[in-house]
């Protein structure tokens, strides 16, 4: 849905802001009437969200920058400056299904799974892992990330994430007011932060 020469431009921005910490998230959308509200045709997101990609990939990469693609083009161009991080930021693909784990497999660095519990990983990652096969590389080239959105999460859990082959556990924090969000974040830091770091 995104314009890829400005979205390769803000990634740009935000690689240098953090100073070269930035992870790509991209997914490729399931809602058709967000594609109808943004104008852009839902059949076919796939293979454009691909192309896309190839097109920022060239912008990152190359010192006079083109792209000739089934769904975008522009001729040689400079865009700078490129991102800190070489040969570009890791992207990571969110989503569970086939088409997203092969998105993972051919171009990705990263996989976000969404509201999994640990025991629903490794059926995932296995699948992943032949589709990585497939495209001749390993799950090492790969930072695997979940999100357990608003399943319970304690530091055994955590533990139990990462002997399912989970690097990193984004957990959802939800609070009314900046008080709460500190509390919550203490809290947070006490129960599961630093047990996870003794792991």
């Amino acid at each position: 849905q995104r314009n890829p020469v400005y979205t390769a431009k803000q990634v740009s921005d935000l690689d240098w802001v953090s100073n070269g910490r930035f992870d790509f998230g991209v997914g490729v959308g399931w809602l058709a009437e967000e594609f109808a509200a943004c104008a852009t045709p839902f059949e076919r997101r796939g293979a454009r969200t691909r192309d896309y990609l190839a097109a920022m990939q060239a912008l990152w990469t190359q010192p006079v920058s083109s792209h000739r693609g089934a769904f975008y083009s522009f001729e040689p161009l400079r865009q700078y400056p490129k991102p800190i991080q070489r040969p570009h930021p890791p992207i990571h693909f969110g989503g569970e299904s086939d088409a997203a784990l092969r998105r993972v497999a051919d171009v990705g660095q990263g996989w976000y799974g969404f509201n999994l519990l640990p025991d629903a990983v490794p059926a995932h990652l296995a699948r992943l892992d032949a589709f990585l096969a497939q495209a001749g590389r390993s799950r090492k080239e790969i930072q695997v990330t979940i999100s357990p959105y608003m399943q319970p999460v304690d530091a055994d859990a955590v533990r139990r994430y990462r002997d399912a082959g989970v690097d990193q556990v984004v957990l959802l924090v939800v609070a009314g007011d900046r008080d709460g969000l500190l509390a919550r974040l203490d809290e947070l830091a006490k129960t599961i932060v630093q047990p996870a770091q003794d792991l």
